[in-house]
This record gives structure tokens, C-alpha cells and sequence, in this order.
């Protein structure tokens, strides 16, 4: 479910692997959902996790399929 911007890139939904001391598990390491842009002078993503919000209940599901879709569709990038 790639989605166009106003200038022509292309961006989706991301799962990204972080690894930081002292969150997630033992080794700090946990997983985020970003948006992911894919530009003409390269690739680069949100620093913060995105929130699911919506103005309606359907948007909100909307929102989370597309997370679903994009991160079967993408697998995962490392955040680093």
C-alpha cells in the first residue's frame, strides 16, 4: 500500500528494529512502526514511531491494515 507524497515519492509503513540500551528486552532491543520514504536522492524514515489515530473508528482500521499490509509486503529494516 505504497503511498504517493505531493512531490512524487513514494512512502509506507516500516517495521523497524531498534536496539537501545535500556528499553526492550535484555539486549534493549524492540520493534517500532515508522514511515518509511523512498525519495529520488535515497531512502530515509521518521525518527519518532507513528501513532495510530484517526478521526473515526474506520480510519483507525484502515490505518492498522495498512500497517499490517506494509509490513508483510516490507519486512524489517533496521533502525541503526
Amino acid at each position: 500500500m505504497d503511498k504517493e507524497r505531493s512531490d512524487g515519492a513514494t512512502w509506507h509503513y516500516q517495521l523497524m528494529k531498534h536496539k537501545t540500551p535500556h528499553l526492550g528486552d535484555d539486549e534493549g532491543i524492540y520493534y517500532a512502526i515508522h514511515e518509511y520514504h523512498e525519495m529520488k536522492d535515497g531512502q530515509a524514515w521518521t525518527m519518532d514511531p507513528v501513532e495510530v489515530i484517526g478521526e473515526s473508528v474506520n480510519d483507525v482500521i484502515w490505518s492498522l491494515k495498512a500497517m499490517l499490509h506494509d509490513i508483510q509486503r516490507h519486512g524489517v529494516k533496521d533502525y541503526d
